[in-house]
């Protein structure tokens, strides 16, 4: 029987982001040989108490079989812990995954650099510039970007390695075959074509709270540094930069206003010890010694001369920013002046209006668009923003709407592609 049956099984029977696996590949030789162990033996080595004992007492490869058939049928590749091609980088991890499915062309992570960027789903303007540059110029000097395809900052670096020609990684919180967010569809193949998908879950993994949170330590295990663009104090990003500073590598941060939001988390990692981040030449400065030949700081572009709203349209990023949704005034810059000096214009009359609003937004005090996301938000607990799209409000009207929501502290965003009301 083809041993990588038993390797899918195995990826089954443990608990990802557990230290399960490293324990039992450190006293068993492979996969089949785990198989073949009674209970006790493999009790001995992962705690009788562990809560991966009853899987892996389960010796049925029904389901095993079916995913490899699958893989095969679909051209998913399949690259386990002991094979040459896994990276060495994400075998060293306290917690590496059983193996990885795979869609496109698998880099060779031995031997080139790679830098993975993280940070919000919520952007600012500036946030959405500087990931989309620094992704450009990074991949223009021939580092693989490393990021989880989700809206905001990780769409945007993918978006930006893309539009450099570069190759990047889209490291997946669900199965292979399961494009999450469904707006990311367009990205997904164009990443497929110019480096890959990959991820731990088997096919047919649904998005959860768990899976995304997991799948982070894989993102920093790939890379030998990792950039956090934006986040906030609670964000989701900083789950990944401290698993690369477990794992040893260096973290990187940008700095931005302490008065912004967005900046809280990158200030918070700059002021316990992370890298100052202003530019792609800050990291390409500090490897370009550890990977002669393989980064080229000549390579850098004194000028990203790629119109970025272009590039994440042609590749089908959603990277909605606050400044998206401005109605613009049909007077002149002179009139404005003169307007702004008697009394607020219109959108900052909407943002005063938002912030002074009662403790839900009401038909007088927010638009009927985001009134209505707001009510299908359940009233306690978190729902998936993408179960707020209908028939009469796409992606992109109900990524608008949280938006002005989250402006006016009505709600909160969450990891995971998931939102939950404030009040």
């Amino acid at each position: 029987m083809n041993d990588l049956i038993y390797w899918i099984w195995l990826s089954l029977s443990v608990t990802p982001d557990t230290r399960t696996f490293k324990r039992l590949i450190s006293n068993f030789a492979d996969a089949k040989e785990i198989y073949e162990a009674d209970l006790s033996e493999i009790s001995r080595h992962i705690g009788f108490r562990s809560s991966d004992r009853t899987a892996l007492a389960d010796k049925d490869l029904t389901r095993a079989a079916e995913i490899m058939e699958f893989c095969q049928k679909n051209d998913v590749g399949i690259l386990t812990y002991p094979d040459e091609r896994f990276p060495e980088s994400l075998r060293e991890i306290p917690s590496p995954p059983v193996l990885l499915y795979y869609r496109g062309t698998f880099p060779d992570f031995n031997k080139h650099f790679s830098v993975a960027m993280v940070g919000t789903r919520s952007i600012s303007d500036y946030g959405r510039s500087m990931a989309f540059n620094v992704a450009y110029d990074l991949a223009s000097a021939g580092a693989i970007i490393v990021s989880g395809m989700a809206m905001g900052i990780d769409g945007i670096s993918h978006a930006g390695a893309l539009a450099a020609d570069g190759v990047t990684v889209a490291v997946i919180g669900t199965g292979i075959n399961v494009c999450y967010p469904e707006g990311h569809l367009k990205l997904a193949r164009e990443i497929v074509k110019h480096g890959c998908v990959i991820t731990e879950f088997p096919p047919g993994t649904r998005p959860s709270k768990i899976t995304f949170p997991k799948r982070n330590r894989i993102i920093s295990g790939l890379s030998a540094a990792t950039l956090v663009v934006e986040g906030k104090e609670r964000s989701g990003s900083l789950i990944t930069a401290r698993h690369a500073i477990e794992q040893r590598r260096v973290v990187y941060a940008l700095p931005g206003s302490v008065n912004e939001k967005n900046s809280q988390a990158t200030n918070l990692l700059i002021k316990n010890g992370a890298m100052l981040f202003t530019c792609a030449d800050d990291i390409i400065r500090d490897f370009k010694d550890v990977y002669p030949g393989v980064i080229n700081p000549f390579k850098l572009p004194e000028k990203c001369p790629v119109n970025v709203m272009d590039a994440l349209r042609r590749y089908g990023v959603v990277a909605v920013a606050p400044n998206d949704d401005v109605f613009h005034s049909p007077y002149s810059k002179r009139s404005n002046k003169a307007i702004s000096d008697n009394k607020s214009t219109p959108r900052e009359a909407e943002q005063s209006e938002t912030i002074n609003a009662a403790k839900a937004p009401t038909e007088d005090s927010f638009d009927k668009d985001a009134l209505a996301v707001y009510k299908k938000i359940p009233p306690s607990g978190d729902c998936a923003i993408e179960s707020l799209v209908d028939e009469d409000t796409d992606l992109r009207k109900v990524m608008r709407s949280l938006l002005k929501l989250e402006m006016g502290s009505f709600i909160e965003m969450l990891p995971g592609e998931r939102v939950m009301r404030k009040l």
